[in-house]
């Protein structure tokens, strides 16, 4: 019987094998395009007709994260390095070997962390590397560009300051690249500066995507000009940055964290908006002039808040937005000064349909002051509530929002660790499954029958 199975899964794949290989050659590529570079370039064992139809597919994403060992043997930094250096030699291979003219995209993903807090190790990237790649996109005409260099978080490590170098000199050289077809540009853990910006966004005439995460070298950047076609700008945990500029008549989204002052001007396509408020941040009377700016289009608005507010956002003229649909408010430490602002960020809202509350941790026991009075809200349908882990606090405020947003209709709980940051994930002992447990235990009597009560 055994044998009548292998001979008739033979025939099958036999069967199979022949369709793939009756497929002309650009239908064969094609396929390969949607696997990894390092997967494609296996196939070249398969035959000879095989052996250089990998080299012209039309997009190389290298993810070093991707088929990685898990880093919990005594030989962890052993391995690390390996894999960093058989990586490295992988893409090299790789960019060497590939024969299409043009690419659709070229992604880097690379963990620079390295197995050492201390010092880079000898696999840790260097500034010729980038600047390697960076002449590759440019030759192969490339609409969509990503060298992303995050680390992979280990909570072991810190990664101050780990970020990798700008090859600067290569933005003097503007007659020798041309990045005219780019599109969609991110840059992560790179040290970017102003002038590097400016020299993406003048040389970049189709760009609508512009991401950048961790640069040690950004202070002041302006996203300035009436012909930008950006559409979507990101600029995250730079560290010192102090003032972001941005006037595109064509911006639709804008994220930024870790600054002190946000000037927007100019932006009458800007619906979503991401900005970070409290100690070290933009401060309660720059935030209400930012949003001012934009406060009768925004439809969605995402809102960061740090420990300890300056001064709460009721000493200000926080903005009306007639327009907002969704409403995210996470909090790296929910205070007692912090949680007051929720009703004044949610009474400024009056038509939105979703709200969001996203805590890192609390760091209070009960509710006060300004948030026992309460804001009723007839507009909310949808309430979700991120880094539920079923303590006396969460179960308030959740009464809270059953209280007073009186036409809810569900209820979406979420005990999943809540990420503030990309590094700093939060910590708790609590099982998923229990923290799930306690919640239909904690909420299942408070809700009424026209709430949809959903734990995820």
């Amino acid at each position: 019987m055994s044998e009548e199975i292998d001979a008739e899964f033979q025939s099958k794949m036999k069967l199979d094998n022949d369709r793939i290989n009756r497929l002309p050659d650009d239908n064969l590529v094609a396929i390969l395009s949607f696997l990894s570079p390092i997967e494609a370039a296996r196939t070249s064992v398969l035959s000879s007709r095989w052996i250089n139809l990998w080299k012209h597919t039309s997009s190389l994403k290298f993810d070093a994260y991707i088929g990685r060992a898990v880093d919990t043997t005594a030989n962890r930094k052993k391995l690390s390095e390996v894999e960093r250096g058989k990586f490295l030699n992988r893409v090299n291979f790789v960019l060497q070997s590939h024969e299409a003219v043009t690419l659709n995209e070229f992604i880097i993903r690379y963990d620079i962390s390295g197995s050492d807090k201390r010092r880079y190790n000898e696999y840790t990237l260097r500034v010729d590397e980038v600047t390697q790649w960076l002449e590759y996109a440019s030759a192969k005409k490339v609409p969509i560009l990503e060298l992303n260099f995050s680390p992979k978080y280990d909570e072991s490590l810190s990664y101050p300051g780990l970020t990798c170098a700008f090859p600067h000199e290569f933005v003097t050289r503007s007659t020798s690249v041309d990045f005219t077809p780019l599109k969609a540009l991110t840059l992560k853990y790179i040290d970017v500066d102003g002038g590097a910006i400016e020299f993406f966004l003048r040389n970049c005439p189709l760009l609508e995507e512009l991401i950048v995460h961790e640069s040690k070298e950004l202070s002041d950047v302006s996203v300035c000009g009436t012909s930008l076609v950006l559409k979507h700008l990101e600029i995250c945990y730079c560290r010192d940055l102090k003032c972001v500029r941005v006037s595109a008549p064509n911006l639709v989204s804008l994220t930024v964290q870790k600054l002190e002052e946000l000037v927007l001007e100019n932006v009458p396509m800007l619906v979503e908006l991401s900005l970070p408020w409290g100690f070290g941040e933009i401060s309660g009377e720059k935030l209400c002039n930012a949003i001012s700016c934009c406060n009768l289009q925004l439809e969605v608005l995402n809102l960061s808040v740090l420990i300890n507010p300056e001064e709460g956002i009721e000493f200000y003229e926080f903005p009306e937005m007639p327009r907002l649909k969704k409403l995210v408010v996470g909090y790296r430490d929910l205070t007692e000064q912090s949680a007051d602002l929720l009703p004044y960020f949610i009474r400024a809202a009056p038509y939105i349909q979703e709200f969001v509350l996203k805590l890192h941790s609390p760091s209070i026991s009960t509710l006060k002051s300004t948030m026992s009075t309460g804001f009723p809200h007839e507009q909310l349908k949808v309430v979700k509530f991120c880094g539920y882990r079923a303590r006396e606090i969460h179960v308030r405020l959740a009464r809270y929002f059953l209280e007073n947003f009186v036409n809810l209709e569900k209820l979406i709980i979420d005990p999943r660790p809540f990420f503030f940051t990309e590094q700093i994930p939060p910590i708790s002992s609590i099982p998923l499954e229990n923290v799930r447990s306690r919640s239909r235990e904690q909420l299942g009597a408070e809700v009424s029958e026209r709430v949809e009560l959903v734990i995820l």
